[in-house]
């Protein structure tokens, strides 16, 4: 989305809400026949417009759909369409998707002169932002305000971050229905607009303590927020596949040591930490196999290129396996003696961990954002140093050493997803803040 900081940025929002314009009388005056359902109808807004399919969607689905249907009639609005909207659709969700527009953009013909160039350009470009501005916002947000209104929508819920989604929440202003967000990251700043609308909002949804008081100490204020922890239904994974099967088609003996990393192949992601480690390990264990699962985009190449620069000058050729993308998480899961998460940045959340926990395998994770939240440390899993292949090795040969005490914590850490983490915890939370707001 467009810069809206610029071109008076909050100040020029307050104006427009306050504003008694025809376009809020125009809004106001749609007919609304509620009469033949008692249902409240929450709109939730996907923002993702890049096609990709991440933790937000799983969320947003298993959240749709664990609503009491008695009670509420979920409408869930995409930016583009992907594979996963027909899952939405199989589950009777009303689905719509509407592109995001495409920022207006000047191009200054090859042929320009030096001086047209620094003397129009300039021009150009404030011209540029205040179109897309207007754009991207007060004629968006009265798009949105129209679909609220005749759609019968009685609460918004964005699904991402107060830094997106900015249209919606004007939009349900000018519509007059209660708006929250989900904030999903641990951003390094928030811009104005979003801490704006954190003060307007209803209440900002935060995955956990760590979300929270990133929010906080970045300056922004939310007129309310809840820490509502992402949850999973451990039943939905299942293993269609046994751990000789995963092994084996990957060149694995069956009395091999599997640890591995689940998640693409990014750089924040960590397996740099996890192949420095393998030498310590493989001292204790040489039988001792790293598994990388997980696909690898075009921006992340020189990442992978440089891992496997990495493993050859350690000599791990053999002991490092990258299995490429896979939609079966849970075999894989399965196969692993122990999974690791290694990110080098805080992890707002961890959906990976939780997942693994239902399958009663042992974790060892990276401490820093949530992920203290999730692992009891030397309870329910381990954690490490961030970065630390030392600390790392050091919390995988204990649980190598001692599988029966790796397979008591994996234990611990399942009845701990039942408390803590599961779709129906994260869904009663949802539901009793919605009816709060809603009075219902």
């Amino acid at each position: 989305m467009a810069d809206c900081t610029q071109f008076g940025g909050a100040s020029y929002i307050r104006w427009f809400n306050s504003a008694p314009t025809g376009i809020q009388l125009l809004i106001s005056n749609v007919v609304i026949d509620k009469s033949k359902n008692n249902k409240k109808r929450i709109l939730y807004c996907e923002s993702n417009f890049d096609g990709t399919v991440g933790g937000s969607y799983y969320s947003l689905l298993f959240l749709a759909t664990g609503l009491d249907q008695s009670k509420f009639e979920p409408v869930v609005v995409f930016r583009k369409s992907t594979r996963f909207i027909e899952e939405f659709r199989k589950l009777g969700v009303t689905t719509h998707i509407i592109p995001h527009p495409r920022p207006l953009a000047f191009k200054v013909p090859d042929s320009a002169t030096s001086i047209f160039y620094r003397i129009s350009f300039p021009g150009l470009r404030i011209i540029q932002k205040a179109i897309n501005f207007i754009r991207f916002l007060p004629i968006a947000a009265i798009k949105c305000a129209w679909m609220i209104r005749r759609d019968r929508i009685d609460l918004v819920h964005l699904n991402n971050s107060i830094i997106r989604n900015n249209e919606w929440m004007l939009g349900a202003q000018l519509a007059r229905v209660p708006a929250i967000t989900h904030e999903r990251g641990i951003n390094d700043e928030y811009p104005r607009l979003a801490r704006y609308y954190a003060r307007k909002l209803d209440c900002v949804i935060c995955i956990s303590q760590a979300v929270r008081e990133n929010l906080l100490d970045k300056g922004v204020e939310p007129r309310r927020t809840e820490t509502i922890y992402n949850g999973i239904d451990p039943d939905l994974m299942r293993i269609t596949q046994d751990a000789a099967t995963v092994r084996s088609a990957h060149g694995i003996s069956t009395d091999a040591k599997v640890i591995g990393v689940m998640g693409n192949i990014r750089e924040w992601k960590g397996q740099e930490t996890a192949v420095r480690a393998m030498p310590t390990i493989l001292k204790y264990h040489p039988n001792t196999i790293c598994l990388f699962v997980g696909d690898v985009s075009p921006s992340d190449q020189y990442y992978y290129d440089d891992l496997v620069q990495l493993i050859k000058d350690l000599g791990l050729e053999n002991k490092v396996v990258f299995t490429g993308y896979t939609d079966q998480v849970a075999n894989y899961l399965g196969a692993l003696d122990i999974m690791l998460h290694t990110s080098i940045r805080p992890e707002p959340f961890g959906r990976v961990l939780i997942e693994a926990m239902s399958l009663q395998t042992p974790i060892v994770g990276a401490a820093a954002g949530a992920v203290p939240e999730i692992i009891d440390n030397g309870t329910s899993g381990y954690t490490f140093q961030p970065g630390d292949a030392s600390d790392l090795s050091e919390k995988v040969i204990q649980m190598l050493d001692d599988s029966e005490r790796s397979a008591r914590m994996a234990g611990i850490g399942y009845h701990r997803l039942l408390k803590y983490f599961h779709i129906k915890s994260n869904v009663k939370l949802t539901q009793s803040l919605y009816q709060e707001i809603l009075n219902c």
